[in-house]
């Protein structure tokens, strides 16, 4: 198991997307107690699943803020949404073929949000602060 937590450098400064981010973080962490909890294979790929279809939400609205804020990375931004969902669908695929374990999938995804959240998504905010 990994240690998950929120921490507030994670914060960019927006509410919604902050509170998104806090159940992201949130769902990321079951992922890692699973390990402890001894779950089941099926129960993982479910656990596994549900982040996906957060992350779709979730990217979906922070898109949304962008468009509605005219934040000018907005195609950029977007594709690195896709690209984790890709990347996403092909962990999933390597864990059903135990070639990734859950705890590999939860350390990626964890890392992933970290760079993101902190490189990426803070400019949206600082941009719609100082725009809007």
């Amino acid at each position: 198991m990994i240690n998950i937590q929120w921490d507030k450098k994670f914060e960019v400064g927006h509410v919604r997307i902050d509170f998104e981010h806090q159940v992201f973080v949130d769902l990321i962490k079951s992922l890692s107690v699973a390990t402890e909890q001894n779950s089941t294979h099926e129960r993982n790929l479910r656990l596994m699943h549900e982040v996906k279809k957060y992350a779709e939400f979730h990217f979906v609205s922070e898109e949304n803020i962008m468009l509605d804020a005219e934040y000018p990375n907005f195609a950029q931004h977007q594709q690195e949404h896709r690209l984790l969902l890709t990347s996403l669908e092909d962990k999933i695929f390597q864990y059903r073929r135990e070639a990734v374990s859950l705890d590999q999938f939860a350390a990626f995804l964890f890392e992933w949000f970290a760079f993101h959240t902190t490189h990426k998504d803070l400019p949206i905010a600082e941009y719609i602060k100082a725009t809007h």
